[in-house]
């Protein structure tokens, strides 16, 4: 294992990963990694996973996303198979290994998407209410501790994905629409102009809670969820400065209902799941972790959960930790929490900055003219 480089190496080496090549998009995985040496030994570890303190409120078809100073919000969600639907934010703060109540959504909902923009600010997107998908965005300001609606998804939907992209903007991918359609929208939020744009669509249509998120290159990935009626592993990239789809590596296994969040080193975890629908009978709820490289293209098994955990959220805290907060068991709603600690040879790099937002990320890139460039030039 080669020795941790210093914070000056490591910011220079995302950096450079973060940066075009000259026909103006993404870097190539290939090139990211020749590019970016410094970024080394960023293979997953053979961690441990650990229960730390339940959420007060069990939960699935909950959401999750990390705020200001790396506390967990965990949003909405079922307290039953049927029901209730919940308001229920709770907030979990690492240094204390404690959960407090916060401010609740205006709107309960189920099969909700959760995000966190530049200024730490928690947005709880689309979901569904007595049997209705929802097309209601709303943003939560931890300064303040309220909650206030913001222009709402162009269609309403349950049970897509969403992820902040390096431009700033929130990334809202495929879902179910009413009638239970299938969707391969993917719709761009803007925080600071409040507005909607249509992006390049999936290459086809998924739904049952696929996950996605924001590699550090730029390039977004979308794995798993349900097309038609079968249970898929796809996963495909999107460049932001092409505004194109691309497939890659297949998840070794698929699954719907799973969530995914970004580790050390940029490696993707994709955490539980199912295989059918959640709480319908013959299907199996998995416990399973698989990580993924973007500079390699490949997937490796990881420590499973130590509990199956269906309609799951996840989230990274302090340290790279990584957080599979309630979910289903196949049993059970969950308001137990386990916690992956990463092995040694992980880098930093990747976990939440202590003052996440307080600085609006100022020097994050964004795509402009086909290239991502600094949004502060």
């Amino acid at each position: 294992m080669k020795p941790l480089r210093s914070i000056l190496q490591l910011s220079l080496a995302i950096a450079l990963v973060q940066a075009c090549n000259r026909d103006g998009g993404p870097v190539s995985p290939s090139a990211s990694r020749a590019r970016a040496d410094a970024i080394v030994d960023a293979a997953p570890s053979a961690g441990t996973w650990t229960a730390v303190a339940s959420m007060p409120t069990a939960r699935f078809g909950l959401a999750a996303a990390t705020g200001k100073h790396g506390i967990i919000y965990a949003l909405g969600g079922s307290m039953g198979l049927a029901g209730p639907i919940v308001p229920t934010v709770e907030a979990y703060d690492q240094k204390s290994g404690s959960w407090s109540a916060a401010a609740p959504m205006p709107t309960p909902r189920r099969y909700l998407m959760a995000a966190t923009d530049r200024r730490g600010r928690v947005y709880a997107i689309g979901g569904a209410l007595a049997g209705v998908f929802r097309s209601i965005v709303e943003r939560y300001d931890p300064a303040t501790g309220t909650w206030s609606a913001v222009s709402p998804l162009p269609v309403a939907l349950c049970c897509g994905a969403a992820t902040t992209g390096l431009d700033g903007r929130i990334y809202v991918i495929g879902g179910f629409a009413n009638g239970n359609v299938q969707l391969s929208n993917v719709e761009a939020y803007d925080p600071e102009t409040d507005t909607w744009s249509t992006l390049a669509p999936l290459a086809a249509p998924r739904a049952g809670k696929l996950a996605a998120i924001t590699a550090p290159d730029g390039r977004i990935y979308a794995m798993g969820g349900i097309n038609g009626v079968t249970t898929v592993a796809t996963m495909d990239a999107y460049d932001p400065c092409a505004d194109t789809w691309t497939p890659v590596a297949s998840m070794p296994a698929p699954r719907r209902f799973l969530d995914a969040v970004l580790g050390r080193g940029g490696i993707i975890y994709a955490l539980g799941g199912t295989v059918g629908s959640v709480g319908f009978p013959g299907t199996q709820e998995l416990a399973t972790v698989e990580a993924y490289d973007p500079s390699a293209d490949t997937w490796a098994a990881v420590a499973p959960l130590s509990t199956p955990r269906g309609a799951v959220a996840a989230a990274v805290g302090r340290a790279g930790t990584i957080f599979a907060i309630g979910g289903f068991d196949g049993t059970s709603v969950l308001g137990s929490v386990e916690a992956f600690t990463p092995g040694p040879q992980d880098i930093a790099g990747n976990e939440p900055r202590e003052d996440q937002g307080d600085d609006g990320d100022a020097v994050a890139p964004r795509c402009e003219g086909g290239a991502l460039i600094s949004a502060g030039r």
